[in-house]
């Protein structure tokens, strides 16, 4: 197994000093589970594609709204996602409802050619600020973040002044071209792991131990393709 460390970092926002931890490993061997899967909150297998930008009911607790992109019906199932240049920003999905310690699963597929602007992003946006939470970047090609395997924290204010920033990687990702990839993103109190395949980074940073009210989807401008998207609650310990 092969560890990568990075020694604890400090950032000045707003005034005060705001520590964090970064490890980033990849495994070549069974590893311990970090959070297990609870109930079963929000799923999505895509099978009616989004088609117009309203917010639409698709649980009891959850809404999904298409915000940038064309996302159609894929030839293998789930989605295919193309970028649209006059909307200015690459796809977004996002769903809307509440969650705190959650597991998120998502399988995506990104172009085969080698082409610029690759990527495929999970983020969790906290109702007080812009920017996100938490973002988890598998990126091959995008300029947006470092290639390879990044947790990034990046709150902003109104006016998108970055308050704090939080960077946990990047780790070295191998994604085969044109292959599914299956990406999970666990969040537990203050921490955050996502893992692709065996490889694996990990953060903590105080402002993750709240509640999201939004979980997006995003593609890079290169496009791709989507399906089995998941999210569970993390089972209690004493469970």
């Amino acid at each position: 197994m092969m560890n990568l460390k990075v020694n604890l970092l400090s950032l000045i926002a707003l005034g005060a000093t705001v520590s964090f931890s970064f490890i980033g490993r990849t495994y070549a061997e069974p590893r311990v589970a970090f959070a297990e899967k609870g109930r079963l909150v929000l799923s999505d297998d895509f099978s009616q594609a989004p088609s117009d930008h309203k917010v639409r009911d698709i649980s009891e607790s959850w809404q999904r709204k298409l915000s940038f992109g064309r996302w159609t019906s894929g030839a293998s199932g789930g989605v295919k996602v193309e970028y649209v240049p006059k909307q200015g920003h690459g796809p977004v999905l996002t769903y809307l409802g509440s969650a705190k310690d959650v597991i998120i699963e998502c399988e995506f597929r990104l172009p085969r050619d080698a082409v610029p602007n690759r990527h495929f992003r999970i983020f969790l946006d906290h109702p007080d600020y812009r920017g996100h939470t938490i973002a988890a970047w598998a990126n091959v090609s995008s300029v947006f973040q470092p290639e390879g395997l990044t947790l990034l924290h990046n709150p902003k204010t109104k006016d998108k002044k970055v308050i704090e920033e939080a960077r946990f990687g990047p780790v070295a990702l191998k994604l085969k071209p044109g292959k599914w990839h299956k990406i999970r993103l666990e969040l537990v109190g203050k921490r955050a792991r996502v893992t692709i395949g065996d490889t694996v980074v990990e953060g903590e940073h105080p402002s993750l131990k709240t509640t999201k009210i939004k979980i997006g989807l995003n593609p890079g401008k290169a496009g791709g393709e989507l399906r089995n998207f998941r999210v569970w609650e993390v089972k209690p310990k004493n469970q």
